[in-house]
């Protein structure tokens, strides 16, 4: 695996893998590498691509200066996870890569806003979506690999690939899902134990709902749910909705369905999503 942070070290690399007639597939991330990540490499590896990974913690996608502070980096382990999955290429690109003309936003992309996260976290998707364009100016990947567990993120890209019509194909991934049912996060390495246990009492009672929900949606089933969290200590819920997948508009129907979550514990954002069909 090469190790890069030279910005005009990578553009040689690749050139010559472009050269070979290889196609090349970005997978971006905040680094904390866990098993979701490890998932997207595998999928660009099993389709024969170029596997570049980028780490970098960006700071416009954070509402809060001590959520950026506090985010989980772990530099080594990051690096010792991607080679034994044999990433093909690492690249820690610098803020002044990514913004160049310093560090600001803008808001370019309209749809699927004001819902779910962006309606909890003003100025987030700007900051998403700002650093992705700006990655994808950089690379010029053939492809691109996210996971669905920010299934709202994911929507936001594909239009901006569809606006700036962009040759670039990407790949919506499906969460790699812990042993309690819901999707790794990188967030979930600050969990104490005794949040870890609060946690888990949690993924059940989800999990439980969804079975039901997938029998049939009942408005009632999130009632109780919502219940049943705020009696184990969750304090803050952002959001529990019913959502078409292909418009994220709101449904009661099970046809395209998922279930959208966003809760606290402490000062730990839970946020997964659950299809019901």
């Amino acid at each position: 695996m090469e190790i890069l942070e030279n910005k005009n070290k990578v553009d040689c690399l690749l050139a010559n893998i472009r050269r070979k007639g290889h196609k090349v597939a970005l997978i971006p991330t905040m680094g904390s590498i866990h098993k979701g990540h490890l998932s997207l490499i595998e999928k660009s590896k099993n389709l024969d691509l170029f596997s570049m990974v980028t780490i970098f913690v960006n700071p416009t996608q954070f509402n809060d200066l001590d959520d950026y502070k506090q985010y989980p980096r772990n530099k080594e382990k990051d690096i010792e996870l991607l080679k034994k999955i044999n990433c093909d290429l690492l690249f820690f690109p610098s803020t002044q890569n990514l913004y160049p003309n310093g560090i600001k936003i803008s808001k370019t992309i309209f749809d699927y806003r004001d819902i779910l996260c962006d309606k909890f976290r003003p100025g987030h998707f700007d900051g998403v979506t700002t650093v992705v364009k700006s990655l994808f100016d950089l690379i010029k990947p053939d492809c691109a690999f996210f996971g669905e567990k920010d299934f709202q993120q994911i929507k936001l890209i594909q239009k901006i690939v569809e606006k700036n019509k962009l040759p670039i194909l990407i790949y919506p991934c499906n969460s790699v899902r812990m042993s309690n049912g819901m999707s790794f996060s990188s967030r979930y390495k600050n969990f104490s134990s005794s949040q870890e246990q609060i946690f888990d009492i949690v993924a059940k009672k989800i999990m439980n709902s969804i079975l039901d929900l997938k029998k049939k949606i009942d408005v009632t089933i999130l009632e109780n749910l919502k219940k049943e969290l705020e009696k184990f200590y969750i304090k803050k819920i952002d959001y529990l909705e019913f959502r078409n997948e292909i418009n994220l508009l709101p449904t009661i129907e099970n046809k395209n369905a998922r279930l959208f979550v966003a809760f606290y514990i402490d000062e730990i954002r839970v946020i997964d999503n659950f299809i019901l069909y």
